[in-house]
């Protein structure tokens, strides 16, 4: 135990030699359990241990995902390894463990990877790097993931959101006809006025319906997740969909991301943060920070 300990402590040092600072990476859409995040890129010089294999069983993650399984082979040299996803502001050290049954010859690394529900669709590479006892790193082995939203709402359009903490944050979405859809108007759809024919007794699934009002004035449901749906095609026109830090519920901030999906396949997104100075000011129609705009042919 002494010696894992005392590697790990020349991988820290090597590490704060490269001029990056320990932190705790919360704005990093990849966490590794138990391990440490190091802000910033992983260092230029790759003349360190290779990384000989990675084993991510399924190469398909998604936001929100809190327990997929990690492992890596490393060089002989190798006594730590980094975990690095595309576009994330810093990488994980993982401390190298014992050999593997059918690698003994070579040191091994296991690690539980979770992803942030702030993670956008998308195609992204986790760069895997060996690090060895003075602290130089090797050449990346990178391997693409798959990034795809769990449980998302059948629709011709669907306009997503989700977030990261347990606060409670609210999806506005302007239709082309300039309907908005939120938690005080959960249907675009109107009922006919008065001396109009009556309307089908369907009519109102023609309408931009938002599915649920989630962490509403913070009672937690964990849920993370709005979404305003669109079951039949949607009006022609011009969409907004905005993001409205109701409260944080006692949360230092809520990473957020909004996707509109049109007929299953992803195509506008945004990703945001929300502070504390969000929450101030009126929440009703016409609230929130502007996150994608849109046209519906």
């Amino acid at each position: 135990m002494r010696a894992r300990c005392v590697t790990l402590l020349l991988v820290v040092v090597a590490a704060a030699c490269t001029g990056v600072t320990p932190d705790d990476g919360l704005d990093s859409t990849l966490r590794v359990v138990d391990a440490q995040f190091y802000r910033g890129g992983m260092p230029g010089d790759q003349s360190g241990p290779p990384v000989e294999a990675v084993n991510l069983v399924v190469n398909t993650i998604h936001p929100g995902y809190v327990d997929k399984s990690f492992s890596a082979t490393l060089g002989q040299q190798g006594t730590a390894s980094a975990l690095m996803l595309g576009g994330d502001p810093g990488y994980w050290l993982v401390v190298a463990g014992p050999p593997a049954a059918d690698t003994p010859t070579f040191p091994s690394v296991t690690a539980t990877l979770q992803f942030s529900d702030s993670l956008l669709p998308g195609t992204y590479d986790l760069a895997v790097s060996a690090i060895d006892g003075s602290g130089k790193f090797g050449k990346p082995n990178t391997t693409k993931l798959t990034a795809a939203e769990q449980g998302l709402p059948q629709g011709t359009l669907v306009v997503s959101l989700a977030w990261d903490t347990e606060s409670d944050l609210d999806l506005h979405v302007v239709d082309g006809n300039g309907a908005e859809i939120f938690y005080g108007n959960i249907n675009s759809w109107q009922p006919p006025g008065p001396g109009q024919p009556p309307a089908a007794p369907d009519a109102w699934k023609s309408g931009g319906i938002l599915d649920f009002d989630s962490n509403a004035h913070c009672v937690i449901d964990g849920l993370r997740r709005e979404h305003v749906v669109w079951t039949q095609a949607p009006p022609k026109g011009h969409y907004i969909a905005r993001v409205d830090a109701f409260s944080l519920c006692d949360q230092p901030f809520a990473h957020w991301s909004v996707v509109e999906y049109l007929d299953g396949k992803a195509l506008t997104q945004a990703r945001g943060v929300a502070l504390s100075e969000d929450t101030r000011g009126d929440h009703g129609r016409g609230a929130g920070l502007t996150a994608i705009e849109f046209d519906v042919p």
